[in-house]
C-alpha cells in the first residue's frame, strides 16, 4: 500500500491522463482498420461456403481482422485492470481521485463480457493451462467490442474535461476532424491532443466557459496600436485580444509578445 500512495504521488498528472488518452486513441484507431477490413471481407464472402473457403484473399482479411479484434480486446482489458504504475482507468482515478464509480464500472463490464478472461487466456501473455482446456473458445461479440470502447472514450473524455478545463470538448472534436487520415501516428496525435490548432470562434468560446467557471482569463500588456503606446487587455495562452466589447483572435497561439498592432490599411507589426 505504502507503494502504491508513493508511486501514485510522483507520478505527473500530465503524463498519467497523456499516456491514457493515447492508448484510447490506439484503441480507435485499430477499430477503425478494424471496421474497414470487416467492410472489404464481406464484400468478398459469397452465399457458397465452399467458394469462400478457397478464397485466398477472404482468408486473408478473416486472419488479418481477428487479430486486430485480439489486440483491441486486450488493448481494452488492459484499460480495465486495477493495477497502480500501469496506463489504466484505475490508476487515472486514483491519481486525480476523481471517477472512481467509473472506472470501477468499466472495468467491471471488461470482466463481465470476458474481455480480460479472453487476454488472458488466448490473447496476450496468456495462462500457462496445466491441460488442454475442456471449455469452448471465449467468443466476444462485434458489439460488445464497440460499447467497450464508446465507453472508454466516454470516460477518457469526462477525464480530460477535468484535467484540461473547457478545452477538452472543442480539442477531441478537433481531433475527431483528423483520426480518418490515418497519416500520423494515432498514439502521438492524441497523445498531442491539447496543442492541437482550434479556430478562433473556438477559443473565444473557451475563454468564455472558463471565465465563467472563475477562471482569470485576461492580463494586461503594454503595445503599440497604429505607433501609439497603449496598454490593452489579451489572453495569451488561446491568443486572443480585447478590444472593447470585442473579442479578436490572432492567427498563432499562445502569444508570446505583442509589440505592436495596426488597424485600417496598416500592417500588423
Amino acid at each position: 500500500m505504502t507503494h502504491e500512495l508513493l508511486r501514485i504521488a510522483k507520478t505527473e498528472t500530465n503524463v498519467l491522463v497523456s499516456n491514457l488518452r493515447s492508448e484510447v486513441g490506439e484503441v480507435i484507431t485499430t477499430w477503425l482498420i478494424l471496421r474497414h477490413f470487416m467492410g472489404k471481407a464481406s464484400k468478398l464472402r459469397t452465399d457458397d461456403p465452399r467458394l469462400d473457403i478457397s478464397n485466398k484473399e477472404l482468408a486473408f482479411l478473416c486472419i488479418l481482422t481477428e487479430k486486430l479484434r485480439n489486440e483491441l480486446i486486450a488493448n481494452l482489458a488492459e484499460l480495465g485492470d486495477k493495477k497502480i504504475g500501469r496506463t489504466n482507468f484505475y490508476f487515472a482515478s486514483r491519481k486525480l481521485q476523481k471517477f472512481a464509480a467509473e472506472a470501477n464500472q468499466f472495468a467491471k463490464f471488461v470482466i463481465a463480457k470476458k474481455l480480460r478472461l479472453k487476454r488472458n487466456q488466448e490473447i496476450a501473455h496468456r495462462e500457462q493451462p496445466e491441460r488442454w482446456f475442456d471449455g469452448r473458445p471465449i467468443l466476444i461479440p462485434y458489439s460488445t467490442v464497440v460499447k467497450t470502447i464508446a465507453m472508454a472514450l466516454r470516460l477518457m473524455k469526462r477525464i480530460d474535461r477535468a484535467v484540461l478545463g473547457p478545452s477538452a470538448p472543442y480539442l477531441w472534436r478537433e481531433a475527431r476532424k483528423k483520426r480518418d487520415d490515418l497519416m500520423t501516428s494515432p498514439s502521438k496525435m492524441y497523445l498531442l491532443l491539447p496543442y492541437l490548432h482550434l479556430s478562433g470562434e473556438d477559443r473565444i468560446n473557451i475563454v468564455a466557459a472558463e471565465q465563467a467557471e472563475g477562471k482569470v482569463v485576461w492580463s494586461e500588456i503594454e503595445t503599440q496600436i497604429n505607433g501609439r503606446p497603449m496598454r490593452m487587455l489579451v489572453n495569451k495562452e488561446w491568443g486572443l485580444l480585447l478590444l472593447g466589447s470585442q473579442c479578436v483572435p490572432l492567427p498563432q497561439y499562445p502569444l508570446q509578445k505583442l509589440e505592436s498592432i495596426c488597424f485600417d490599411d496598416q500592417q500588423d507589426a
